[in-house]
């Protein structure tokens, strides 16, 4: 509803994209100086002076120019999802940017900036309002009604978050939101039936962990025998014991300045695929943490008797809170969690669980929303009335 979803679509099209230009002039590049700096090791002004050393420094300026353009679209993209999906959930219809500072633990400076920046290129149907001294921002969404399906009570926004109808005490409480000439309405789900951890990590997260794993373990392997051959070409170099052995084993070496070149070839290149396996070993180790923690939390989560999580009640140092909650938001931005949200409730953070955003059908029994010609509709299936869907096209 908040999203700009068809642009976005061409930009995670057009990243794609120029994520193979990137990567292919990047790792051109710094192949081919490579390649000169190994093949005329020593002879620097002709390295310097090649005919591809010009074209190959572009290639790596561009290469990277291009990588971290697209590093920064899909951060943007990402927060843009993170916002909406907050949005979505909101029933008060503003949001200051203090609150957006605790959820995100941004900056309010860096928030402000980021707001203007992600409505003005990948979101929509929100504005900025100014009350007194204080900015918000003003959701084009309207609440229509909070009520229980169980015994048909009309609830308070304020009650409605606590996921308990005050009246049958079920959690079949749900709100109708009206936004973007559409009607969506906000689901608790929390009690329907028992969860279990599954519910609320990412799908395929067994596959997941072993492919981090597998790649880890791969990467670190290459890595340890990579460096070893290295860490022996360095100790052998000035070795001058192993450079006769080296000269006298038959092999097409004719002096110990060809057997050095050989070997500060060997060196070079191990050098540059260390450098290469970092990133990977370095991605696959924190995403495994990640994932480890998800798993940690989700079964924290089953065994919570509320529909929120507490998170200063479950740390026992109360200095590690907001580290725990900056753990925690990173896994859900990363998508390890689902099925709960970071919200601020009163003065205090808490996770909230099993909100379910569900557009364009019935809030009564799940049909899908057609055939609406005015803002009074009746659902075709179960034949209730849905307020305030207003003319579709």
């Amino acid at each position: 509803m908040y999203l700009k979803s068809k642009w976005i679509t061409f930009l995670k099209v057009k990243n794609r994209i120029l994520l193979l230009f990137g990567l292919f002039g990047f790792f051109m590049g710094i192949w081919d100086i490579v390649s000169l700096i190994v093949y005329y090791w020593g002879d620097w002004n002709t390295v310097i002076h090649a005919r591809s050393t010009p074209e190959s420094i572009v290639m790596i300026i561009i290469g990277t120019a291009i990588l971290l353009y697209i590093s920064f679209s899909i951060t943007q993209i990402k927060n843009a999802a993170f916002y909406s999906s907050y949005f979505e959930g909101n029933l008060y219809g503003d949001i200051t940017f203090e609150e957006l500072s605790e959820v995100t633990g941004y900056s309010v400076n860096k928030i402000k900036l980021s707001m203007y920046f992600l409505r003005f290129v990948y979101m929509k149907n929100f504005s900025f309002r100014k009350n007194d001294s204080e900015k918000y921002i003003e959701l084009q969404s309207k609440t229509v009604v909070c009520s229980c399906r169980s015994c048909g009570a009309e609830i308070d926004k304020k009650i409605y978050f606590s996921g308990i109808c005050p009246y049958c005490k079920t959690s079949d409480v749900f709100a109708a939101v009206l936004t973007d000439n559409k009607i969506y309405s906000i689901e608790s789900e929390y009690s329907k039936e028992k969860k279990s951890p599954d519910y609320y990590i990412c799908k395929y997260f067994n596959l997941r962990k072993v492919m981090f794993g597998i790649s880890l373990a791969l990467a670190l392997s290459v890595f340890l025998i990579i460096g070893m051959v290295l860490i022996t070409y360095i100790v052998n170099y000035n070795d001058h014991e192993y450079l006769k052995q080296e000269l006298l084993s038959g092999r097409s070496y004719s002096s110990y300045e060809l057997i050095k070149k050989n070997m500060m070839n060997t060196i070079i290149f191990c050098i540059f695929v260390m450098f290469m396996l970092f990133p990977v070993m370095s991605l696959s180790f924190k995403k495994l943490i990640q994932l480890f923690a998800a798993e940690k939390y989700a079964e924290k989560f089953v065994r919570t008797s509320s529909p929120f999580f507490d998170v200063g009640k479950s740390v026992k140092n109360k200095d590690n809170v907001r580290k725990e909650i900056k753990k925690i938001r990173r896994i859900i931005q990363s998508r390890y969690l689902r099925n709960c949200s970071i919200e601020k409730h009163g003065k205090s953070l808490k996770i909230a669980f099993a909100k379910k955003i569900v557009k364009d059908k019935c809030p009564h029994c799940g049909a899908p929303i057609t055939g609406a010609v005015d803002e009074k509709y009746v659902c075709n299936f179960c034949k209730n009335s849905v307020m305030s869907v207003i003319v579709k096209k």
